[in-house]
């Protein structure tokens, strides 16, 4: 995709239509006005990635960016051996739909581990290789195509069976990406934050986005803002507050955590309280392939467009 000159009523890409969401509510959803779930992503870092690999800046360690980089490693290993499941035990029992984002490096490592998963009701989504592989455009079409295959392939042979939603690495996209997925034949992705409401996605519109709550992104506002754990804790709250009784009808609320964050012991505390705070049943509870597949429907989609 080639970036456009400006032009009135137009954005500079083709991706998607420009619209005021906040103007244009759209139907119930089947189980009530806001469609929600967490979507929780589990990552594997490198220990020594390819010379050329992209690291999300905002992300890099206490002491730098370096390989071997061991403690990094040590760190996204924490959330396959400890944190996803943790996270599944806090979140399953208060009733939140869960969904987990795999990168390719960890299915390969752990198909028995994302059978378990799957067999706890969660749903699979593919993302990138691994989190010292962020998707630029630094990186050449066919090198983005190859891995985004990888990324694929590597959980189908895990799972037997092809994953339909995609969730980027660090919501790293480049120009190719959108229409890669599409050749790809995901459904959906859960990764572009711009609205509160799903919406047609891709040069061909052949996705669905459905935008998470990237401000709440457990990484991003602990990790790269440097909030305490209960500070984003009492964020998650008030987002919720404003969720249940403010959102407009057909929004939807997801939640973006990393194993290897909210899954530590010391902020999962955090976590509980705010989830506490409102309960699950206020919203419908739903696993990203459902809130795509009723909005194509019509289950919740915009009676009107309403121009910008």
């Amino acid at each position: 995709m080639t970036p456009r000159a400006p032009e009135p009523g137009r954005l500079d890409h083709a991706l998607y239509e420009p619209r005021a969401s906040w103007l244009t509510p759209g139907r119930p959803w089947p189980g009530g006005r806001v469609a929600a779930c967490v979507l929780i992503h589990l990552e594997a870092f490198e220990i020594d990635a390819p010379a050329n690999a992209y690291r999300d800046p905002g992300l890099r360690g206490d002491f730098g960016s370096f390989f071997p980089d061991y403690r990094s490693h040590s760190l996204y290993e924490y959330g396959s051996r400890i944190g996803v499941h943790r996270l599944l035990d806090l979140l399953q029992p208060l009733g939140w739909s869960v969904a987990v984002a795999v990168n390719g490096c960890v299915a390969q490592a752990r198909p028995s581990m994302l059978r378990q998963l799957q067999a706890r009701g969660v749903e699979l989504l593919a993302s990138g290789w691994s989190a010292s592989r962020m998707v630029t455009s630094q990186l050449a079409e066919d090198e983005e195509r190859q891995m985004l295959a990888q990324s694929t392939d590597a959980l189908a042979q895990a799972v037997g069976a092809r994953a339909t939603g995609y969730a980027s690495q660090d919501y790293g996209y480049s120009m190719h990406s959108a229409r890669l997925l599409e050749a790809l034949g995901f459904d959906h992705v859960v990764d572009w934050p711009n609205d509160e409401q799903p919406y047609a996605f891709g040069p061909r519109r052949q996705l669905v986005v459905l935008p998470p709550a990237a401000d709440l992104d457990d990484a991003q506002a602990i990790l790269v803002r440097k909030l305490l754990a209960r500070r984003w804790g009492a964020a998650v709250s008030e987002a919720l507050g404003h969720w249940s009784s403010s959102a407009a009808t057909g929004s939807v609320f997801i939640l973006p955590l990393h194993a290897w964050v909210a899954g530590a012991a010391h902020r999962a505390a955090a976590l509980r309280r705010a989830l506490q705070s409102c309960e699950a049943r206020t919203f419908w509870q739903a696993c990203p392939s459902v809130i795509s597949r009723c909005w194509r429907d019509g289950g919740a989609q915009p009676t009107a467009e309403t121009p910008i």
